[in-house]
């Protein structure tokens, strides 16, 4: 068996209450352990009329942040959308995971009709995706 670092893996998540009508956010990363970096795409979505969909390109970094007694996992991303004017950024977040990688909790902002929405404090989750199972899918979701 070896010791060795995976080059990448891959990181599914799920921000927020799984409430109907709820404004959620879900993730897809590659994430590189040798560099500390995490890239991939965001889905902020609610179920209304009209339907809330922000989708954004995310690149970032993580740190582990240790005490005594634990250590977290610190993500920060930010997001970009393209437009005619260029790129464009529409997403950022801040998440805390439990050094597992599986729970944790998120502040993340969003641009809503050129407005920046704010939600703090929000449930994280890992999640299996079936639509995004291998590193070709997700850098092929990445650039569009």
């Amino acid at each position: 068996m070896s010791n060795s670092v995976p080059n990448v893996f891959l990181l599914n998540l799920l921000i927020g209450e799984s409430m109907a009508g709820a404004i959620t956010c879900r993730m897809n990363l590659g994430v590189s352990p040798q560099t500390k970096t995490v890239q991939g795409r965001s889905v902020v979505f609610q179920a209304v009329n009209p339907p809330l969909h922000v989708e954004s390109a995310v690149t970032g970094t993580y740190n582990y942040l240790c005490t005594n007694t634990s250590c977290h996992i610190m993500i920060i991303v930010n997001g970009y959308t393209e437009n005619e004017k260029g790129s464009l950024k529409n997403f950022e977040a801040r998440i805390l995971l439990e050094d597992n990688w599986e729970t944790g909790t998120a502040n993340y902002s969003f641009l809503r009709d050129g407005e920046w929405v704010t939600m703090s404090n929000q449930v994280v989750r890992a999640m299996p995706n079936n639509e995004i199972n291998d590193l070709g899918k997700l850098a092929e979701a990445a650039n569009h």
